[in-house]
């Protein structure tokens, strides 16, 4: 076999030899002058100069140290005043756990959709919606992955 190898290699070679000219292989001239100043001379590029104008004089109110006096004190006064203190509402979250053994949730609210994730038993997840036909839109907290799954599948909340 090796043999055999060895013969095959040396074929390829003469093969090789043959095609590319032989002893009569002269290598082809390459433009080396042409390449050089080329690479030498810079390109040329459209370039507007920028127009620079001067801006209209603004003239600013000056403000005297009496002035800048009375109205910080109307700010700290303003941020003293007695407001009321209102307390942002509580949202319930509807926070269940998966009641099967292996559950799949899905793109979509239909078993045609592709499976997201397959969740175990206790897995929890928050309700975002139910529609009518009792899919049940889940955000699971621990992953951050939202994903539809049957609501049958769910612990009562």
């Amino acid at each position: 076999m090796s043999k055999f190898i060895v013969v095959s290699f040396a074929m390829l070679g003469v093969g090789f030899y043959a095609l590319s000219g032989g002893a009569n292989f002269v290598p082809e001239a390459r433009p080396q002058a042409a390449i050089v100043a080329a690479a030498n001379t810079p390109l040329e590029t459209a370039f507007d100069e920028p127009v620079v104008t001067r801006a209209a004089a603004i003239e600013l109110p000056t403000l005297t140290a009496d002035a800048a006096t009375d109205v910080d004190a109307s700010v700290i006064q303003a941020s003293l005043s007695d407001a009321p203190v209102v307390e942002a509402p509580t949202l319930r979250v509807d926070l269940r756990q998966v009641s099967g053994k292996r559950v799949n949730m899905r793109s979509g609210p239909s078993t045609d959709y592709a499976v997201l994730n397959t969740l175990t038993r206790g897995t929890q997840a928050e309700i975002l919606t139910v529609n009518d036909d009792g899919w049940a839109q889940v955000l699971i907290p621990s992953t951050g992955e939202t994903g539809w799954m049957a609501e049958r599948l769910l612990t009562e909340g």
